[in-house]
């Protein structure tokens, strides 16, 4: 699958859930019956698509909340937002 466009819209895909626990977020997929936890700018990243939101809007709120350079954030948002489409759990909106 090509990499994201910045203008993409991403949302959580309708086949988890999750929940925050303390720091960190637990993601069930309910296709799979597999658990995933994130931490720190991913649990941040995962709060945000909440509602669907825009690749580089994820990326200026990385960059607003973690001591990151807009490049560096926009590599590794690029690589981490790959690996949640990868596990089926976000989805583009149409």
């Amino acid at each position: 699958m090509a990499a994201f466009d910045p203008s993409t819209v991403l949302r959580r895909s309708s086949q988890q859930i999750s929940c925050n626990l303390n720091d960190e977020i637990a993601i069930l997929d309910l296709d799979k019956s597999v658990y995933f936890g994130l931490e720190g700018v991913g649990a941040h990243i995962w709060g945000v698509l909440e509602q669907p939101h825009s690749v580089s809007e994820l990326c200026s709120s990385v960059v607003d909340h973690f001591d990151v350079t807009p490049q560096a954030c926009r590599n590794d948002v690029m690589s981490f937002l790959a690996s949640l489409r990868e596990a089926g759990l976000i989805e583009a909106v149409e």
